[in-house]
């Protein structure tokens, strides 16, 4: 009778609340037991990440996008040297180094889009060090206990998308249902179909 009256819901249109209900239930499984970074992967609007924004809202956490183009730089994540009002050169931070200070969420958008660069700069913090290094500073910095990074992107076979190298995060699977969610060398990957 559940099958029943689930076929005729999804026959009006409630199918895809079902899946992002789905969708959401696993990442929240995937926040309370890890710490490690998530890529999301699908189609174009298909509310990567809306879901995100929603979730960090829900539990209370500010979440900082970046969106990832061909233009996109190192300094924008990290942060560079400004003159102050003065004359004088500060560090003005990134908002990556700003969300991993503060224990917010940060989504990494449309990271396949990402110049090489950038990926190189995130590969101590999404492996085990988790630590960030600032050339400019000379310094490492931990992230906050509640600091999170999920990444989205749509599929390599879309115009302009790279393939992500393994040494990221970010490596993927043909063989996945609607949703794929795996440890790849203690890498979270979700997949949306």
């Amino acid at each position: 009778a559940e099958d029943g009256i689930r076929d005729a819901q999804e026959s009006r249109g409630l199918g895809d609340v079902y899946k992002r209900q789905e969708y959401m239930g696993d990442i929240l499984r995937v926040i309370e037991t890890s710490d490690i970074p998530m890529l999301l992967e699908g189609p174009t609007s298909s509310g990567k990440t809306s879901l995100i924004k929603f979730l960090a809202e829900v539990l209370g956490y500010n979440c900082i996008r970046i969106n990832n183009h061909q233009h996109t730089d190192v300094e924008e994540y990290i942060g560079n040297y400004m003159p102050d009002p003065n004359g004088k050169l500060i560090f003005k931070e990134g908002v990556l180094l700003q969300a991993m200070k503060t224990g917010s969420w940060i989504i990494l958008d449309e990271l396949n889009l990402a110049r090489s660069e950038i990926l190189e700069s995130l590969n101590r913090l999404l492996d085990d060090n988790k630590e960030l290094f600032v050339p400019e500073l000379q310094t490492y910095f931990k992230p906050h206990k509640n600091f999170r990074i999920f990444a989205t992107q749509n599929p390599s076979t879309y115009s302009g998308r790279k393939e992500l190298s393994k040494a990221c995060l970010l490596y993927t699977s043909d063989a996945a249902d609607d949703l794929l969610c795996v440890d790849l060398g203690g890498r979270r990957i979700i997949k949306k179909k």
